[in-house]
């Protein structure tokens, strides 16, 4: 259960670099209820859902979304200086490795939901 971890990733952490940017209505709320409910910081959820990807962050977390949403969207395009850009905000190599393992794999989990359609009330 990769979102529950002992190591790596603080459970907020992984779900802010979860489904947030995926555009997956449903995914997004889920995980943005979580990291509210870990954290009780509805203003970053709320940057974020208000901006976007042009959302202005706390540095740690600027870099953990910058990097999942980059992940999510264009993962051709990630390299070195976004990986330099994690150490930077003190992301050691092995929660660099579990943001990497999350975004993959709930950007896989939200394109699989895609496919099925919005959700119906």
């Amino acid at each position: 259960m990769i979102m529950y971890g002992k190591d790596g990733l603080s459970s907020a952490e992984r779900e802010l670099g979860a489904s947030i940017v995926n555009r997956c209505v449903y995914c997004a709320a889920v995980h943005a209820s979580r990291f509210i409910g870990i954290t009780r910081r509805t203003d970053i959820i709320d940057t974020i859902f208000a901006d976007e990807r042009d959302a202005t962050l706390p540095p740690r977390d600027q870099a953990l979304f910058d990097f999942a949403a980059k992940l999510s969207t264009t993962p051709v395009e990630v390299g070195p200086d976004d990986a330099r850009a994690l150490t930077e905000v003190g992301l050691s190599e092995l929660e660099q490795l579990d943001l990497v393992l999350s975004a993959a794999l709930f950007g896989w989990a939200n394109r699989l939901m895609h496919t099925l359609g919005e959700p119906r009330a």
